[in-house]
């Protein structure tokens, strides 16, 4: 009998810490409905390398193509994660271009009724078609759908030919695995029925990502960058170099010389340079630049880790983002304000302090003629009315830019 009171408390102990009836881990099903770009190149890596082994993630696919690095890096991410991918073309979907490799890639490919693969033969932002580059697709198509047993003369087809599978034919021809209606036949079939869903889609930093690796945008960087380069040689500013300095970062991402993380760094301490370098100049606007290169930094950082999952992570970020700013804002204009109080501040040289001093004559000093006066530690110019000659002492009565006059001592009285 004294063993059901402590029965009881394991039970009660294990029901708190989650161990007895925690609920099922929720599968990830990530949304890749657009051109494949740098952001869902990013989204798509970052969450397979962050699965368990075998852990099944489905990647649900509308795609017209994209570009080839964030295709690339997806296929990579999809063969080496070690989850078990399943991509997922839904009902009326099409997986074109760079599309293609993706679906093949997977371990499981699912399509919808109405839904439609193929015509990836590579071309570039003109619509030409390079050879090598065509050859490089084939054979790495063929070695894709080799890997996962799929169809390769169909495969290669559809880059030699712009070859084009509705559902049910990809199916027949061993390109698709299975034709489900929706998700929720999907997870039936895959036997995850019952298990609850998290909708993966693009966040601030896949979003920023994409902007950046846009070639369009990519190009409006770099030439802005060039400009505030030619309008430093001329007219130097702190101001415009910063900004140069920043913006030819973000486009070393964009052509893929720096990574993402690399970048965040970089801009971060570009931004903390500009805030520091307000203490000293600017009127404020260093200290604005070098809080948006903070933000752009923590954005480009940001993975949407699961500690903070209690929290509306859009809320979190555009309040995190608000407070930022306010609180750079506040610290350079404090900056600023310490830099005028200083600036105001009288010095012990200040050159009309000078006047009443008396010094001591380096050389003759005759009317009309400048000559030399050691005064307050430092030689002078210095004229005079009347002749002084050397070694006299003099009192100094007025001063003129950095023209010292004076008189004999023994007039002073």
């Amino acid at each position: 009998m004294a063993k059901a009171p402590a029965l009881l408390i394991l039970i009660f102990i294990l029901a708190l810490t989650g161990v007895w009836g925690q609920p099922s881990e929720p599968i990830k099903v990530i949304v890749v409905d657009g051109t494949i770009d740098g952001g869902y190149g990013d989204l798509v890596a970052r969450h397979l390398y962050a699965s368990d082994p075998g852990e099944p993630v489905i990647i649900y696919l509308r795609t017209n193509g994209g570009y080839l690095k964030p295709t690339q890096d997806i296929v990579t991410a999809i063969l080496e994660s070690g989850a078990n991918v399943t991509v997922f073309v839904p009902r009326g979907g099409f997986a074109f271009s760079a599309g293609v490799y993706i679906s093949l890639s997977a371990e499981t490919l699912a399509m919808g009724p109405g839904s439609s693969i193929g015509s990836a033969e590579p071309r570039d932002l003109s619509g030409n078609v390079d050879p090598k580059v065509l050859n490089a697709m084939v054979a790495w198509i063929e070695s894709i759908a080799e890997a996962r047993g799929r169809n390769v003369t169909a495969a290669r087809l559809m880059v030699l030919e712009n070859l084009n599978l509705p559902a049910e034919e990809a199916l027949r021809l061993g390109v698709a695995d299975l034709l489900v209606g929706d998700l929720a036949e999907l997870l039936d079939i895959l036997g995850l029925s019952g298990r609850p869903v998290e909708y993966v889609e693009k966040d601030a930093r896949s979003h920023l990502l994409a902007m950046l690796t846009d070639p369009f945008i990519l190009g409006i960087l770099l030439n802005i960058a060039a400009l505030l380069i030619l309008i430093e040689l001329f007219n130097p500013t702190y101001i415009g170099m910063v900004v140069a300095a920043a913006l030819l970062v973000m486009a070393f991402l964009g052509l893929g010389i720096l990574g993402a993380d690399s970048t965040a760094v970089i801009l971060m301490l570009i931004g903390a340079f500009a805030i520091v370098m307000e203490t000293w100049f600017g009127e404020g606007e260093l200290a604005v630049a070098g809080a948006i290169m903070t933000i752009l930094g923590i954005l480009l950082l940001y993975r949407g880790e699961y500690f903070i999952w209690t929290l509306n992570m859009r809320l979190l970020v555009i309040g995190g983002m608000i407070l930022l700013i306010a609180g750079v804002g506040f610290f350079g204009f404090y900056l600023h304000k310490i830099r005028e109080t200083l600036a105001m501040r009288e010095s012990p040289l200040e050159k009309s302090r000078l006047v009443g001093m008396r010094g001591v004559a380096k050389s003759d000093i005759v009317p009309g003629k400048p000559g030399i006066v050691h005064v307050a530690g430092d030689d002078w110019t210095a004229r005079s009315d009347v002749y002084i000659p050397k070694d006299s002492e003099v009192v100094v009565e007025k001063v003129e830019g950095l023209v010292l006059w004076v008189r004999p001592a023994e007039e002073a009285g």
